[in-house]
């Protein structure tokens, strides 16, 4: 009986050390900075796919933190996005990352939210106030679409080129990205000039219906463009649905936009397949990867980390050359 109380007794023991054990490991956890936390991501819209895919990225790496994950769709509307910002505040968030609708309306909320104790990122947008700010550099992605569209055009056409670019309106950093756009192809196409109808940052694209729109008056005041390029693949595969559906002459056109968006890269791999079209380029700038980065450098933000200069994505053209490696 002696013995068998014994072994009771070391028995709980035993239970009351692992026990302590956890309890130490999980405040441990809490006190490091990276747990139990409340994130929220505010996009521009979830009709872009690139960032349905940069969402996908921010909850997988919260869920791997066993952090609380909150993703809003402000449609492009800066109000709503001002709105949600301003709740995350009052509901006491860790950390709010913003892909801005206008960077210009967004310092002052961002500045309320710093002052709070909110870490605050900028994902794709830089905006006055943030503490870190993460994307493929503006010009680089720009400078690589329009290189890998001037290296078309160099191959396959000749003479005097009109084109186009497709960005956001007011948004100083993509103007900075069609800057990239025509650079890049200016520099690459030998053959005569290029000229632009429109001044970067004139010519609003971000959804498909947008691009379709835009492509539709374009082609009525200048039937004869020869490059279409934009600041997202949405907007410029609505630009091409709008030219095939005009019978353009697409021989001469090279359409090409920002994101590697899935529809993007299959229109290129099933016309490379069948040795016709013209959706000659997108630039893969890796939005699930960029999602997953933006929540790794909220944790070292937490952690007492600053980041005083941009964090850079990669952007890598992808092409009829290397579209197969997307595909394996």
């Amino acid at each position: 009986m002696m013995k068998k109380c014994l072994c009771l007794v070391l028995s709980l023991v035993m239970v009351l050390l692992a026990a302590a054990g956890c309890g130490k490991t999980d405040s441990s956890a809490q006190n490091d900075g990276n747990g139990g936390k409340k994130i929220a991501y505010t996009t521009m819209t979830l009709e872009s796919p690139y960032f349905v895919e940069v969402s996908e990225g921010i909850k997988e790496k919260c869920q791997e933190l066993g952090w609380e994950c909150t993703v809003q769709d402000p449609k492009m509307d800066v109000a709503s996005q001002l709105a949600a910002i301003e709740t995350y505040i009052d509901q006491k968030y860790d950390g709010i990352i913003i892909s801005a609708v206008d960077a210009a309306a967004l310092p002052d909320i961002i500045k309320e939210a710093t002052d709070a104790g909110i870490k605050v990122i900028g994902s794709s947008t830089d905006i006055e106030n943030i503490q870190a700010f993460v994307s493929a550099g503006e010009y680089e992605m720009g400078y690589a679409l329009g290189k890998a569209i001037g290296e078309w055009s160099e191959a396959n056409l000749s003479g005097d080129l009109k084109g186009v670019t497709f960005g956001t309106i007011n948004d100083q950093n993509v103007m900075i990205r069609e800057q990239g756009m025509r650079e890049g192809a200016e520099e690459a196409y030998s053959k005569g000039s290029i000229t632009f109808i429109n001044e970067a940052g004139t010519l609003g694209g971000v959804t498909a219906e947008e691009g379709m729109a835009n492509m539709e008056g374009i082609m009525q005041s200048n039937p004869d463009i020869n490059l279409i390029m934009g600041s997202n693949d949405d907007s410029i595969l609505g630009a091409y649905e709008a030219a095939k559906s005009a019978g353009m002459d697409l021989d001469n056109m090279a359409f090409g936009g920002v994101n590697a968006v899935e529809q993007a890269l299959n229109t290129i791999k099933e016309e490379k397949d069948a040795g016709e079209g013209a959706y000659r380029v997108t630039v893969d700038i890796t939005p699930r990867l960029h999602g997953v980065t933006d929540v790794e450098i909220m944790q070292q933000l937490f952690d007492g980390k600053e980041f005083p200069d941009q964090v850079l994505i990669e952007a890598k053209a992808v092409t009829v050359d290397n579209i197969d490696e997307y595909f394996k």
